[in-house]
């Protein structure tokens, strides 16, 4: 039984500096880190990245978590290259928020860029798409409330 979403996982060439960005201005917890090296065959194996190595940093968020991946070294060629972790894929991550315009008004204010204002939905949502320091989309979703029938 699928419980829920767990994490999104975001490739980044500085660990620092993205989870610095979530913590500052969306107000992550960093909840731990941990490195790997080119040994750990259980672990590059499953990533389908043998010969990796780098660190994972974990930040939490009050209804989800996002694993951060910063490859050190990672080999030229890999067989399976296709499937390798550290190629791109999803296209964003969504935050939920209670007042959309209030959010993009203070994350704009701390600098977040956003190539337009909240716009609302025929259903009655708010959304807005803006990058973080990596330039990955990230959306504020101030969702439509549902009226009982």
């Amino acid at each position: 039984m699928i419980i829920g979403m767990h994490h999104v996982g975001v490739v980044t060439k500085d660990a620092d500096r993205l989870a610095g960005f979530y913590s500052d201005k969306f107000l992550a917890e960093r909840l731990g880190e941990f490195r790997w090296g080119p040994g750990d065959t259980a672990l590059t194996t499953r990533l389908a990245a043998a010969g990796s190595s780098g660190r994972i940093v974990m930040l939490g968020f009050a209804t989800g978590r996002l694993e951060l991946f910063q490859f050190e070294d990672f080999p030229e060629r890999l067989p399976c290259r296709r499937l390798a972790v550290a190629k791109p894929g999803f296209n964003h991550v969504c935050f939920e928020v209670d007042d959309c315009a209030a959010e993009y008004a203070r994350l704009k204010a701390l600098g977040m860029s956003f190539p337009a204002e909240p716009l609302t939905m025929p259903a009655g949502g708010v959304f807005a798409y803006g990058r973080d320091v990596d330039g990955n989309v990230v959306e504020i979703l101030q969702p439509p409330q549902l009226t009982a029938s």
